[in-house]
């Protein structure tokens, strides 16, 4: 059923008119008309959609005369469709439904936001009114641009003034989209007397109504038209997909094409996709799903912030489109990189460095990490390229003098898909022969302790290989281990013995990997606290502190992967705070940009950039992008930044206190369903952090990124209205940093569900 939004460019430009006129165009046609004034000022006395009653009805009028919150509106206006859809099916009749607004666009809501923002969750095509006025040009295609920024389709702008509307016609058409169409209704709008003062419709406005019947009846064919062209469009999405797509992390021939999800906007944490629906019973419609995957980890503000973010963008957009960055600088770069400087990198960090996605600002980072390593180590040559052991000569691999540069790290890693990044992780599906014919493992992976909660408690699995260590370490200390405990905090407690055992595990592990072998440990890399891609596996902390610890007192650079973990994601601003360790090098990507727009930015201490200080440009650091520190998502990230810790925006803050002595999140997920959860029959464990709600399921046979268990599961939450992906046998949810806790609770009841 087409449903579209009545807008005004201003006040008095005949928008309630234009819905009379089509109203009646409607019931010539045969259709049911719904119309829906959702907020009226003076109602009831002076209700001007009083006129659309009078001339159907059963059109329903105003809904509310009085001060309503956003969502009441919605939630009001919602219902009021739905009843519209169930009546054409009823009468096997078709519909068509007008909400119109009131004032203009940015004109206020009850609760005090813009109109525009007000209803973008519900994004209905727009019919604008325009202004056929003096000065009506500017305020007519102010109007289109405000609804346009904000993503709503503008198919037609009227003017009802007459023939004289003509050169504003022209002037707006020359200022619009080509697929928006400016159309003057032939009569100008009559005089009518206030709406207080009527009992039905005066003799002036039928006579308008009829001298305009063709060209409302026109209008309505156009509307409904137009309607049935984007329903073919999205129908014809899954198709399309499927013939021309590529997606990445998807193998097509299991891709059923009615699987395929065609998204046809998004508004805050949700967007709206399309179902094809049954013919017989229920026609082809657009449905909400929460966007529980995070849009792949980057969503990070909730709708009624979403426009603080598009606002930034559109205002550099304009103002610098894209400029070159390398010796230049512009503002919002500037702003960015001192944010990053005074935020995660406070403490440590004395240089951003800016790229495009996070694999590349790993890349940069292990560039980095190899040039301070080999300045620190003058006098030795290093090797170019992988050592076979057999091709090196007795008195090379005896005095070790052409050792090849390798890394520290965690098996299960992933740090991106371009080849350094891959190289600098163990064997995973990600970069096996089948997807990386160049793979070489350039390091030692240790396999970490892991934590969980189950069954209540919050439990650290260690492995089996490391427990002679941590076995012997107990006895020396004369007491047990603790692996077991009641809160997370306790996991994040300052675990001295075991800590000490990791640090002799990792040691161990060191002098083998480079004892007899031309090699050497060059950077230490991981994800802190949490291995994202790896399936949401979180990670002992007092292990990766010991890996720090131990590399920067033999002066070898620690670089901290943060694309996922960074910024929030867990609760924190950076999983360095949790962990307490201040790195070399971390990169930041995802929720930088408040999920908007791809950039990266991967910090550095002082003495890494001094490392690459020298006369000749041949010492430099040779790497870049075309589209380096672009001003449109730095002034995104600046916004975005400013958002997450500003306590009239974001509900989730925390002050410090004792506990937790700098700012954090709130816990957001329900602490009773957590425990609920931990105990399922199902569950194996969760990992709970920040904005992450993560279940490991049981399996029986394949585990890991080529486990099934957690496909239907996702299948299951989709139908529930929640946009969910699996990650091997992982279900999660992950939320934005200013999510609502009745938001995560609602989530959390549904996975229930399901499950």
């Amino acid at each position: 059923m087409p449903v579209y939004m009545m807008w005004g460019a201003n006040t008095d430009v005949g928008k309630t008119l234009v819905s009379a006129g089509l109203a009646a165009a409607t019931k010539r046609s045969n259709r049911l008309l719904t119309f829906i004034k959702p907020v009226q000022t003076g109602f009831p006395e002076d209700s001007d959609a009083r006129l659309v009653v009078w001339l159907t009805p059963s059109a329903d009028s105003c809904l509310f005369g009085h001060a309503v919150t956003d969502a009441q509106l919605h939630t009001a206006v919602l219902a009021g469709l739905n009843d519209a859809a169930d009546l054409c099916h009823q009468h096997n009749l078709p519909g068509i439904t007008f909400v119109e607004t009131a004032g203009g666009p940015a004109s206020p809501a009850p609760s005090g936001s813009l109109q525009c923002d007000c209803w973008r969750p519900l994004r209905l095509p727009a019919i604008l009114v325009g202004d056929a006025r003096l000065g009506g040009i500017s305020t007519s295609v102010t109007a289109y641009e405000t609804l346009r920024a904000r993503g709503y389709d503008v198919p037609v702008i009227v003017l009802a003034a007459g023939s004289h509307a003509r050169p504003n016609r022209d002037a707006i058409q020359a200022n619009v989209r080509a697929e928006t169409d400016v159309v003057v209704l032939p009569h100008p709008l009559p005089a009518l007397p206030a709406t207080k003062n009527r009992t039905a419709l005066d003799g002036a406005l039928q006579e308008w109504l009829q001298n305009c019947a063709p060209a409302f009846d026109a209008l309505l064919a156009q509307l409904v038209r137009r309607h049935q062209q984007r329903m073919i469009l999205l129908g014809e999405a899954q198709a399309a997909a499927k013939k021309n797509f590529w997606w990445p992390f998807t193998q097509h021939s299991t891709v059923l094409q009615d699987s395929v999800t065609a998204i046809d906007s998004r508004c805050g944490e949700s967007f709206a996709v399309y179902q094809s629906g049954n013919k017989s019973d229920t026609p082809a419609h657009l449905q909400m799903q929460y966007d529980a995957c995070a849009s792949w980890w980057t969503q990070g503000v909730s709708a009624e912030l979403q426009p603080r973010l598009v606002s930034s963008m559109a205002y550099a957009a304009g103002r610098y489109g894209h400029v070159i960055f390398p010796e230049n600088t512009h503002q919002p770069a500037l702003d960015l990189a001192q944010k990053l400087l005074d935020g995660v990198g406070q403490g440590w960090a004395g240089k951003v460095f800016f790229s495009d996605n996070g694999s590349t600002a790993i890349e940069v980072a292990i560039k980095m990490a190899m040039r301070k390593y080999k300045h620190d180590r003058p006098g030795i040559i290093f090797a170019r390229s992988p050592s076979d052991p057999g091709t090196l000569t007795q008195a090379q691999t005896a005095c070790d003098s052409h050792p090849e540069l390798h890394v520290i790290g965690l098996t299960n890693g992933y740090h991106g898909d371009t080849l350094g990044a891959m190289d600098a992780v163990a064997e995973t599906p990600y970069n096996n022969d089948d997807q990386t014919p160049w793979f070489q493992s350039r390091g030692l992976f240790l396999q970490p302790p892991t934590v969980g909660l189950a069954q209540g408690q919050w439990q650290v699995s260690i492995p089996s290989e490391m427990w002679d260590f941590v076995k012997r370490h107990a006895r020396s200390q004369m007491h047990d281990v603790q692996l077991t405990f009641p809160r997370r905090e306790g996991v994040f407690g300052q675990r001295q013995d075991v800590q000490d055992a990791y640090a002799a595990y990792i040691a161990s592990h060191w002098q083998q990997h480079e004892s007899g072998r031309p090699v050497r440990i060059a950077a230490c890399i991981m994800e802190p606290v949490l291995q994202g891609a790896g399936g949401m596996v979180m990670i002992d902390p007092a292990f990766q502190r010991a890996m720090a610890q131990h590399c920067q007192q033999h002066n070898i650079p620690v670089i901290l992967d943060e694309i996922f973990s960074g910024i929030w994601r867990l609760g924190h601003l950076s999983a360095a705070e949790m962990l307490g360790i201040k790195p070399d090098i971390a990169c930041y990507a995802k929720l930088l940009t408040g999920g908007m727009l791809p950039l990266s930015a991967t910090l550095a201490t002082n003495s890494i950039f001094e490392a690459f200080q020298h006369d000749s440009k041949l010492k430099a650091l040779l790497h870049g992008h075309s589209y380096t520190a672009h001003a449109i998502g730095c002034s995104a990230a600046v916004t975005a930044l400013d958002l997450y810790t500003d306590p009239t925006c974001n509900p989730n803050l925390r002050e410090p206190d004792q506990q937790t002595p700098s700012l954090s999140l709130v816990s957001l997920w329900d602490d009773k369903l957590v425990d609920q959860l931990s105990r399922h029959a199902r569950v194996q464990k969760l990992t709970v952090l920040g904005t992450v709600f993560a279940a490991e399921l049981k399996t029986e046979g394949v585990s890991g990124y080529g486990a099934t268990e957690a496909i239907q599961v996702a299948k299951d939450l989709r139908l529930r209205g929640i946009y969910a992906r699996p990650l091997g046998n992982v279900v999660y949810l992950m939320v934005t940093p200013t999510t609502a806790q009745e938001t995560c609770k609602k989530l959390l009841q549904e996975l229930h569900s399901v499950l």
